[in-house]
C-alpha cells in the first residue's frame, strides 16, 4: 500500500544494517537483551509532504534523521521534517 504523507511527514527508506560479525565473549547476557540502537540513521526519501518545511531536499535525497522517530506504518516509514538533522552528499 502507498502513502502520500501529509502535515510535514516524509515517507523514508531505511537501508538494512548489516549485522556485526558475532564474537565469543565472556559475558553472559541476560535472554531477550539486544544491543543499543543507532541514535540516528541514513534514510533515502521517498515521499514528501507538499507542506514540509524542508527546502533544498528532493525524493532520492539521502538524509540524517533521528531513528527513535521513525514510525513503521502499513510498510512504509514515516518521520516527521523535524527530525531530519542533514543531507548527506551536498
Amino acid at each position: 500500500m502507498k502513502i502520500k504523507p501529509l502535515n510535514r511527514h516524509l515517507v523514508v527508506h531505511k537501508k538494512p544494517q548489516e549485522e556485526k560479525e558475532k564474537k565469543n565473549s565472556s559475558f553472559i547476557l541476560p535472554e531477550g537483551y539486544e544491543s543499543s540502537i543507532e541514535k540516528y540513521s541514513i534514510v533515502t526519501v521517498l515521499d514528501i509532504a507538499e507542506d514540509s518545511k524542508l527546502k533544498g531536499i528532493k525524493v532520492g535525497n539521502e538524509v540524517i534523521v533521528e531513528t527513535s522517530m521513525m514510525f513503521e506504518v502499513t510498510g512504509s516509514t514515516l518521520v516527521l521534517d523535524n527530525y531530519v538533522y542533514g543531507l548527506i552528499g551536498v
